[in-house]
């Protein structure tokens, strides 16, 4: 019960601090492009993606960006296509992430995600996976496979997850 609370009163405060400063995330549009993430967000995934497609690291600078929009615009039309109460919570979990107290007190990154190295991203993602509490345990599971998902449906990227691509007479066959 009162674990309940303290993430209930974190998600609250998430919301308090940028109407404090004058800076209201629920007013925020999407970004441009985009029809759910807003500009935090945006920048949330493009930290979390190298830290769970390790094979952005050895991308080229031009390959890696284009795959690095290409994935954040499909996590950008899955959760668009979610229904209202998906997008709720995810947009709950979100917000929380981009307040910077919260995200130093909830997830343990220091700095701004667009400064955050692979490394810790990868251990507050392990963090929050080894947690007693379920609630950052599901956290964790959302972005990870929202991210993961969206980057390996990529055809670019199949080699370096082991899938060698449809069949070609099959695919052939479905698509003729």
């Amino acid at each position: 019960m009162q674990v309940g609370a303290g993430f209930s009163a974190a998600i609250a405060c998430s919301a308090l601090f940028p109407t404090l400063t004058g800076c209201t995330p629920a007013d925020a549009p999407p970004q441009a492009g985009m029809a759910f993430l807003r500009p935090a967000d945006v920048t949330l995934f493009r930290a979390l993606l190298p830290a769970i497609a390790s094979d952005l690291a050895a991308a080229d600078a031009a390959t890696r960006e284009t795959r690095l929009a290409a994935a954040v615009k499909n996590i950008d039309r899955t959760i668009a296509a979610m229904d209202q109460n998906g997008r709720g919570e995810l947009r709950k979990l979100l917000d929380l992430l981009a307040s910077t107290p919260l995200r130093w007190a909830v997830a343990g990154v220091r700095s701004p995600w667009e400064q955050a190295t692979p490394d810790a991203v990868r251990a507050f993602l392990a963090r929050w996976r080894a947690s007693r509490f379920e609630t950052l345990n599901a956290g964790g599971v959302v972005l990870v496979k929202l991210a993961s998902v969206a980057y390996f449906v990529l055809p670019g990227t199949w080699a370096a997850s082991g899938y060698p691509g449809p069949n070609p007479a099959v695919y052939r066959a479905l698509h003729s």
